[in-house]
Formats: structure tokens, C-alpha cells, sequence
């Protein structure tokens, strides 16, 4: 009889071991797996603790990369979700909340053309990503849906990036809130959820960065421009200056 109890709790005691610590890797994987393929854009994912019995889970360091531009798309600092942990292992994951903390955006742009008229004019790492929430990644991905009740992302920093003209500006953002998202027939659509806060961010960036400083931006490379054309055209009137004196010379 001891032998029988000994035996059940090193089984218990194992698959508990198992599921907190392989069991969270195998899924850390799969979740970097299925974003990635879904977005089309690597993802990585710092830590993943899931505590099944609580039917809780805490994730750290995410990052989205991108995929024409250098450094990632965004990165979060913390998530913390909860979930109805049986469904993991099921068809439809059933997410109560999720809590971001800490979501850092990174928007780079760069002109198609020396002047700018507007934003058809600029290439960014935005209008990819509306393109593959339109058209799908071609990657496979998951035949797992989900539905996440409750999302609240709150502490949201924009960063905005040109190196060329050398702009390098921080925006704080309203916190957001959203219901019932996902990919069943009662979610709302997560890609339509994405591509709505991509519009705002371009909002952003068009109404406090593009229509004013990187206007000011060109002016002055516009008159550094003309400085140095100034520059070329004195130097060459020196040197004809120059060249007449010494066949007068001779």
C-alpha cells in the first residue's frame, strides 16, 4: 500500500514538474510559432509562466520584428492572461483577460521621393503589415481559434524614426481598451482590431510629426542645399578668376 502511495505522488509530482516546465516551453513555441506565421514577422517571446491550476499566465519580453526596417515593430513589456487553462487543449481557447503593460511602438518611415505631398509618399513598416491583416501571411498557421473577452493595453510609447533626417521622437498614447476579439464566429475580427490601431498610429504621426517638423525637416536640407550649390558656383568663378589672371600673366 505504501509502495502504491509513494508511486502516486512521484506520478503526481512528475506531471506537475513536466507540465510547469516543459509544458510551458512546448507552449511558448507554439505561441511564437503561431504569431509569427500569422503576421508574418518573427516573434519572440522573453518568458512564459503558466500557472494551469489558476488558469493564469505571465509572458515578458515580447517582441514583434520588422521585417524592411531594423530593430522590431513593437515590443511588450509585460502580459498577464487569464485564461480557462482546459481549453488550451482544445479547438477554442477561451482568454477572460489580458492585461498589457508596457507597449512600446516603433514607427520607421523613409521618402520614396526628395519632396512630400503626403503619405503616399512615404514608405514605412505599417503598410506591410495592413497588407498581410488583408491578404493573409501564405504562411500555415494554427487551426486553433481564440476569443480574449477583455484586452487592456495600457503605458503605450510610439517612437518615431527617420535616420536619414534624422528624427527620432517619443508620443504617449492613450491607454486602450477592447471586447470580445479574436478569430470565432463571435470574436471581432483581431486582423480588422490591428489594422484600426495601425490607421490611429499613422493619424498620429501624419497630424504631429509629418505635417510639421519633417516639413521643417526638408526646409532646412532644402536650404542646406542651395548653400552648398552657392558654395560650387563661387569656387568655380574663382578658379575661371585664376585662370584668366595667369593667361594675362604669360
Amino acid at each position: 500500500m505504501k509502495k502504491i502511495i509513494l508511486f502516486l505522488i512521484f506520478l503526481t509530482i512528475t506531471i506537475y514538474c513536466l507540465s510547469e516546465f516543459v509544458g510551458d516551453r512546448i507552449i511558448k513555441q507554439i505561441v511564437e510559432s503561431n504569431i509569427s506565421n500569422s503576421l508574418d514577422r518573427d516573434t519572440e517571446i522573453g518568458d512564459l509562466k503558466i500557472n494551469y491550476l489558476k488558469g493564469e499566465a505571465i509572458a515578458k519580453d515580447i517582441k514583434l520584428n520588422n521585417k524592411k526596417f531594423s530593430e522590431e515593430l513593437f515590443s511588450i513589456k509585460n502580459a498577464y492572461v487569464k485564461l480557462d487553462s482546459v481549453s488550451i487543449f482544445s479547438n477554442i481557447i477561451k482568454i477572460d483577460k489580458v492585461d498589457i503593460d508596457g507597449l512600446n511602438l516603433n514607427y520607421f518611415f523613409k521618402l520614396k521621393i526628395k519632396g512630400l505631398n503626403d503619405y503616399k509618399n512615404v514608405d514605412d513598416n505599417v503598410k506591410s503589415l495592413d497588407k498581410t491583416m488583408i491578404e493573409g501571411s501564405g504562411k500555415s498557421t494554427s487551426s486553433k481559434q481564440f476569443n480574449i473577452s477583455e484586452l487592456n493595453v495600457r503605458k503605450i510609447n510610439l517612437s518615431v524614426n527617420n535616420p536619414e533626417l534624422k528624427i527620432s521622437d517619443q508620443i504617449s498614447l492613450k491607454d486602450m481598451k477592447f471586447k470580445n476579439i479574436g478569430n470565432t464566429k463571435n470574436s471581432n475580427d483581431y486582423k480588422k482590431v490591428i489594422r484600426d490601431v495601425l490607421k490611429k498610429i499613422v493619424n498620429v504621426v501624419k497630424t504631429k510629426i509629418i505635417s510639421s517638423k519633417l516639413t521643417d525637416k526638408l526646409d532646412k536640407i532644402k536650404d542646406l542645399n542651395k548653400d552648398k550649390i552657392k558654395e560650387k558656383i563661387k569656387d568655380k568663378l574663382k578658379d575661371k578668376l585664376k585662370n584668366k589672371l595667369k593667361n594675362l600673366i604669360n
